[in-house]
């Protein structure tokens, strides 16, 4: 989620909010790396009940995974499970929710092509990561670990799914695609298509976005991410204008639905500049986590000022932004800062710095008490000659 926040007490600055989707726990979100439950419990199945999913294979592989059939000899022909979906439906038998323990898959990929045990890997290294050593270490509910690789593993799922297929699709569209195969009777079926249906340079877009989300862990996808999510959402696309231009822009992204947000935001992206583009990601974290390290520069870096005007000017000249447009107010507080000297303008972006972490929300005994208080050597700093 994108806040926004400013000098408090002197000058209110319109900042919006893209609910761009979450990446939880609890399975019923809708965000950009979760379809919703989908539980392998060995629902999905194995079709075969133990005979051999390749057709004329008289030996086929010993049937310890689900303990069903007769196969005695291990396969010497084509590989049993020569998709990952099919080696999933196999793991899905061996390695059920009650009984998710390491090496339970191991019997699977046996019968797996190299190809797909490899892609496999990744699937693997996901459930073990994130949810047999992450939000279900410990739980004894056997719901927990099909809830979580819905959650946190099917993109992963997705992409071995796909075996390397590719489309014409724009990154844009994974997203609501996924968010349909919720409710899908094949979920995971529809989850690879939904990938394999992306060209190949929106599968690199959206790889970034999932490497980037999978480093944040359970965090909001778009605050933590909004460079790779935006760059997902635009094709890649980059324009003319500058970081402090989309400052402006997404000021007024933060009304309507959540895809007219997403809309809005995606569309003050793609007329940036690529480095503007970088610049205003940083910004976004800020505003959303003022405490971050390195936050004032971020900041600093996006409104680039140039101008001479002191701290104590640059805040007078924001108390006089009047503006009843939210774009033209936000581009009249901005440019206060971006036509102050560099030192003096981050002087000032301290002390806006620390009234965020103040988080008011508007309140104005709040704001007067935080400026006399937490952000009063931030104030004096500004004042000083």
């Amino acid at each position: 989620m994108r806040s926004g926040w400013l000098i408090g007490a002197m000058v209110a600055m319109a900042c919006g909010t893209v609910a761009c989707g979450e990446t939880t726990d609890s399975g019923s979100g809708g965000g950009y790396t979760q379809v919703g439950d989908v539980t392998l419990d060995g629902a999905i199945g194995d079709a075969t009940n133990g005979s051999d999913a390749v057709s004329g294979d008289t030996t086929g592989l010993s049937d310890t995974a689900d303990a069903i059939g007769t196969d005695i000899a291990v396969d010497t022909g084509p590989a049993k499970y020569p998709d990952c979906l099919s080696l999933i439906d196999c793991v899905a038998q061996g390695c059920s929710p009650a009984n998710w323990a390491v090496g339970c898959d191991s019997t699977c990929l046996t019968g797996a092509s190299p190809s797909v045990a490899t892609a496999y890997a990744g699937v693997a290294t996901c459930i073990q990561n994130s949810c047999r050593d992450g939000l279900c270490a410990g739980s004894s509910d056997p719901k927990c670990m099909g809830d979580c690789i819905g959650q946190k593993c099917i993109s992963k799922i997705a992409v071995c799914g796909a075996n390397g297929k590719t489309g014409a699709a724009g990154c844009d569209t994974y997203f609501p695609c996924m968010s349909g195969c919720a409710t899908n009777a094949n979920p995971l079926q529809c989850a690879s298509a939904c990938y394999s249906a992306l060209s190949t340079s929106a599968q690199t877009e959206y790889a970034a976005v999932d490497a980037c989300v999978s480093v944040a862990g359970g965090t909001d996808a778009f605050a933590a991410c909004p460079e790779q999510v935006l760059t997902c959402l635009a094709g890649g696309a980059s324009g003319t204008k500058t970081c402090l231009d989309a400052l402006s822009c997404s000021s007024v992204c933060n009304t309507g639905t959540d895809a007219q947000k997403s809309a809005c935001m995606t569309a003050c992206w793609a007329q940036t500049t690529a480095a503007g583009q970088t610049a205003f990601a940083g910004a976004m974290k800020c505003e959303g986590n003022p405490s971050q390290a390195g936050c004032v520069d971020s900041l600093l870096s996006c409104v680039a000022p140039s101008g001479t005007a002191t701290c104590t000017a640059s805040l007078t000249c924001m108390q006089g932004c009047k503006q009843t447009d939210p774009q033209a107010q936000t581009s009249c507080v901005w440019n206060c800062v971006h036509d102050a000297s560099p030192a003096e303008a981050k002087k000032n972006l301290q002390l806006q710095v620390c009234m965020g972490t103040c988080a008011c929300k508007g309140d104005q005994t709040c704001q007067n008490t935080c400026l006399t208080t937490t952000c009063k050597a931030a104030l004096a700093s500004c004042q000083a000659p």
